[in-house]
């Protein structure tokens, strides 16, 4: 009689990576206890890890935090918003640069609304259609007030571990490709019911 294994389901090579990370934390863990004590339960070490991912996930973050700050420090600030079409009907309202189509900038902590000492477009306004962004697609309740504060920040980190991205608290190209946008029709002057990801 032959046994049948269920499908297992496809895993990115993020996943694959944290697991593998994970796996290796645990087994360093069996390997100290066994070496100080016997385990009387054989199956203790095998809960160990249901705890062990945000652990895990946090040190990952944290190497990568670095390289992505820096990486965030060569981007724009995002000084003022337009709509990106996403087809003949649909557009996205999202943060932009100043005078530009592009949307490759970013917005962090301590924007308030500005970032440095140039005075230039509208931060306050990109950082608006952010949060109103994340009030509607991801149910927070931001105030909208245009600076980029510890609970916008707080939300952003959110998305991000939501997304399986890198946790830093910074809207930018990545969050912005990955995240959920509520879509807006100049032709009907109307805003969609749901949020969607179409970049």
């Amino acid at each position: 009689m032959a046994f049948k294994l269920p499908a297992l389901p496809k895993l990115s090579g993020r996943t694959i990576a944290l697991l593998a990370a994970v796996v290796a934390v645990g087994v360093g863990a069996v390997a100290a206890n066994a070496s100080k004590q016997a385990s009387p339960e054989a199956g203790t070490p095998a809960a160990a890890p249901a705890s062990e991912p945000p652990a895990a996930d946090q040190e990952v973050s944290h190497d990568a935090t670095a390289a992505e700050l820096k990486a965030a420090a060569a981007l724009p600030q995002c000084r003022s918003a337009r709509l990106v079409p996403v087809n003949r009907t649909w557009g996205i309202p999202m943060p932009s640069i100043l005078g530009s189509t592009s949307t490759t900038c970013n917005l962090m902590y301590g924007d308030d609304p500005y970032r440095g000492s140039s005075r230039t477009g509208d931060p306050e306004t990109a950082i608006q259609v952010l949060q109103r962004n994340l009030n509607f697609c991801y149910g927070s309740k931001l105030a909208v007030d245009g600076i980029y504060g510890s609970n916008t920040r707080a939300v952003i980190k959110m998305v991000q571990r939501k997304h399986h991205l890198v946790v830093d608290g910074i809207y930018g190209p990545k969050t912005r490709s990955a995240m959920n946008w509520r879509l807006y029709s100049m032709a009907t002057r109307s805003w969609s019911r749901s949020c969607s990801s179409p970049l």
